[in-house]
């Protein structure tokens, strides 16, 4: 009988250790699986920026790119970049930032062609709980909530355009003016410098005014036409790089001596400053404005609380100072 008592505790301790050993090896597999779901977690917790420009034609959004491209890939953010075909297609970009709400991107990055018709998409991402950071964008929106801003002063800029232009060229000087689509950037840019003409150098005056549209052969033909009806023009201000450099084609053909200065601070109009063209662009922070973009972002994921207005330095670049800014030949 104990022999027999015997072999049944050891049958027991048998099963009881297979059964010690089973359970071990479900809660490795146990392991094993919530490991995995922790690494699915973390990447689906993997945040998407969409980043939507007015086009692609201005250097200066390129720039912008590249500025927030290197900071998602310094944070492990994934970058989505679309435009319209031209920078006068507001419906195209409403369209656009309506279909990165639908794709449910964690973030909108937003420069408005139209302040007015991106209203309503703005109000659509506030409905989706989808942040809204804008640039180059000098007024707040009339709807809809934006996150932040960041922005520069185009007004005040304009202004440093004519007190650039009286130090290096005298007082007495007929100006004319290639002006960009209707928008605010036309209106604060061209307005800064008139005003600032109007105020403290009155012997500037502007002769004439001509759309180049933002783009390089609109804005040569402007300035072509504008020669040609005033052919005693001294300085002609373009309104962005682009224009600036169809200008300075414009003068060459023309056989004039006007001087061209122009806005933005584009590498191939710091190129052309180089070469002795363009006289001076301004450096409105394109890279530098990417990554602010993208901070911005950052904190409201993190749940700190942005500033609604971030603020980039504007700077006359001319030759004094051309080999401080990158340059690149087109």
């Amino acid at each position: 009988m104990k022999k027999i008592m015997a072999v049944i505790l050891a049958i027991g301790m048998i099963l009881s250790l297979a059964a010690c050993g089973g359970n071990g090896t479900d809660g490795g597999n146990t392991s094993g699986g919530e490991d995995s779901s922790e690494e699915i977690q973390t990447e689906g917790e993997k945040k998407t920026v969409a980043l939507v420009p007015p086009a692609m034609i201005s250097p200066y959004y390129k720039s912008v790119i590249s500025g927030a491209q290197e900071a998602c890939d310094n944070l492990g953010y994934e970058l989505k970049t679309l435009a319209p075909e031209s920078e006068s297609d507001y419906a195209s970009q409403v369209q656009i930032v309506e279909d990165m709400i639908t794709q449910k991107v964690d973030g909108i990055i937003l420069c408005a062609i139209n302040s007015d018709a991106i209203v309503a998409a703005v109000k659509k991402a506030n409905e989706a709980d989808i942040p809204v950071v804008m640039f180059n964008t000098q007024n707040e929106l009339a709807g809809g909530e934006v996150a932040c801003y960041v922005r520069y002063d185009q007004y005040e800029a304009g202004g440093k355009v004519c007190d650039f232009v009286a130090e290096q060229f005298g007082e007495n000087l007929k100006a004319a003016i290639v002006e960009g689509l209707p928008s605010d950037h036309t209106t604060e840019r061209m307005g800064g410098f008139v005003d600032k003409a109007k105020e403290e150098h009155p012997g500037i005056e502007v002769v004439a005014s001509q759309a180049g549209d933002w783009e390089r052969e609109k804005g040569m033909n402007a300035a072509a036409n504008m020669l040609q009806a005033n052919p005693d023009i001294d300085v002609i201000f373009a309104l962005c790089d682009e224009m600036g450099l169809g200008a300075v084609q414009a003068v060459k053909e023309a056989g004039s001596g006007a001087k061209v200065v122009s806005f933005d601070g584009n590498p191939n109009a710091v190129a052309s400053i180089q070469a002795g063209d363009l006289v001076s662009t301004v450096s409105i922070g394109g890279p530098g404005t990417g990554n602010m973009c993208v901070e911005a972002l950052k904190k409201i994921f993190d749940g700190e609380t942005v500033e609604k207005i971030v603020n980039v330095d504007t700077e006359i670049i001319w030759e004094e100072n051309a080999d401080q800014f990158p340059s690149e030949a087109d």
